[in-house]
C-alpha cells in the first residue's frame, strides 16, 4: 500500500504536469502559434463578457477559449450603452453554435477574431445597431460603413452627441479588462446585501465550476455570483474537475434556480443552497460523487443530509471516490494555491 508521502508525491507531479501544459498552451496563444490567422475556430458560446468578448467552448476540450470580437470596441463598463450592447451579444450568440474567423491574438492571450452564428457576423451586427465602434486600426471596410450608417441614423451610443469612444475612455480612467474572468476579480464587487434565510430566484446564466455559479435574479439585469453551500468542488488540475462543472451544467445552466442564501464569503459571493425545481443541486453533486462535503460551511447537526449523500457516494466509488488518491480540495489549495476558497 503506498504511502501517504508516496500519494502525495504523485499527485503532486500530476498537477505540475497540466500545469506546464496549461502554460504552453498560454504560450503557444501568446506567440500566434497555437491557431494561426485565417484558420476557423467552432463550439459553443458559453459566456458572454461584454459587447466585445465571450468564452467559447470548442468540442473535446476541457479549457473555455477567450475570444474578443475582431474590428470593433463596445462600451466600457459605466460607460452609456454597456448594458445594452453586452445584451445584444448575449441574444446573438450565448448558448449558441458559433464559427470564429482567427485575425490575430492580443496581449491578453485572446484570439481577436470575426463570429458568425449561422450567415448572420455578428461583429457588423452590433456595430449597424449603434452598439459598438469600430476599432481603429481595424481594416474592414464593411463595419466602417456601419459605423457611419448608424452614426447618421442617431441609433444606439450614437443617440448622444458627446457619446465617447472607449479607447479614449480607457485612456483616461483604465481597462477593466486583465485576462481574468469575472469571479476572479470578485474581491473588486459589492454583493448586495440580504438576510440569511433570504430566498432569491432567477437564471442561471453561467456555471465557472463545480460549485460556483452566475444568476440573473428576476427582473434584474446584473449577475449574481453564488458559491453553492456544504460542498466542495475538486480544483482546476484535480481529477474530476472538469466532469464537476459539467454535472453542474447540466442541473442548472440557463434553468429557472433558487438560491437560499445561507451567508456571503470574503470574496462577495452569495453562499447558498441551489434549487432547481424540487431538486436540491448540492445534495445531487454531492450523491454523484463529484463534489466534497464542505463543513467549512455546513453544520453536520443541520446538515445530515449532505454529509450521507458523501458517505453513500464514497461507499458506491462513484466519481472522485473511484481513486483511493481522492484528495480533498481543501488540502489540495493549501498546497498549491487557488483563487477562492
Amino acid at each position: 500500500m503506498p504511502s501517504t508521502t508516496n500519494i502525495l508525491t504523485i499527485n503532486y507531479l500530476r498537477f505540475i504536469i497540466k500545469l506546464m501544459k496549461h502554460f504552453f498552451s498560454w504560450l503557444l496563444i501568446w506567440l500566434g502559434l497555437s491557431t494561426a490567422h485565417g484558420e476557423l475556430m467552432e463550439g459553443k458560446c458559453a459566456y458572454v463578457q461584454d459587447g466585445d468578448s465571450l468564452k467559447l467552448q470548442i468540442p473535446g476540450q476541457e479549457e473555455e477559449v477567450s475570444v474578443r470580437l475582431h474590428g470593433i470596441d463596445a462600451p466600457e463598463k459605466n460607460q452609456a450603452f454597456s448594458e445594452e450592447s453586452r445584451a445584444m451579444l448575449r441574444r446573438l450568440t450565448q448558448g449558441k453554435n458559433i464559427r470564429v474567423d482567427v485575425q490575430n491574438t492580443d496581449r491578453y492571450g485572446r484570439y481577436l477574431g470575426k463570429v458568425y452564428v449561422g450567415k448572420t457576423y455578428v461583429n457588423l451586427e452590433l456595430v449597424k445597431a449603434g452598439l459598438a465602434w469600430h476599432y481603429d486600426g481595424s481594416r474592414d471596410a464593411d463595419i466602417e460603413q456601419a459605423e457611419a450608417a448608424a452614426r447618421k441614423a442617431h441609433k444606439g451610443l450614437w443617440s448622444d452627441a458627446s457619446a465617447i469612444n472607449p479607447r479614449e475612455y480607457r485612456k483616461k480612467h483604465g481597462t477593466v479588462y486583465d485576462n481574468r474572468t469575472a469571479e476572479e476579480s470578485a474581491t473588486s464587487q459589492k454583493t448586495p446585501s440580504v438576510s440569511i434565510g433570504a430566498v432569491l430566484t432567477g437564471k442561471c446564466a453561467y456555471v465557472q465550476d463545480g460549485d460556483s455559479l452566475k444568476f440573473i435574479p428576476d427582473g434584474e439585469t446584473e449577475e449574481i455570483r453564488v458559491r453553492l453551500y456544504g460542498i466542495d468542488a475538486p480544483e482546476k488540475g484535480q481529477e474530476f474537475s472538469g466532469q464537476s462543472r459539467e454535472q453542474l451544467r447540466k442541473l442548472t445552466l440557463k434553468k429557472s434556480i433558487r438560491v437560499v442564501v445561507q451567508d456571503t464569503d470574503r470574496y462577495g459571493r452569495y453562499i447558498g443552497k441551489v434549487y432547481v425545481g424540487n431538486t436540491y443541486v448540492n445534495k445531487e453533486m454531492l450523491r454523484a460523487g463529484l463534489a466534497w462535503y464542505y463543513g467549512h460551511h455546513a453544520d453536520s447537526s443541520k446538515d445530515a443530509d449532505l454529509e450521507k449523500a458523501q458517505q453513500a457516494a464514497r461507499q458506491a466509488k462513484k466519481g472522485l471516490w473511484s481513486s483511493a488518491d481522492a484528495v480533498n480540495p481543501r488540502a489540495f489549495r493549501e498546497k498549491n494555491g487557488t483563487i477562492y476558497q
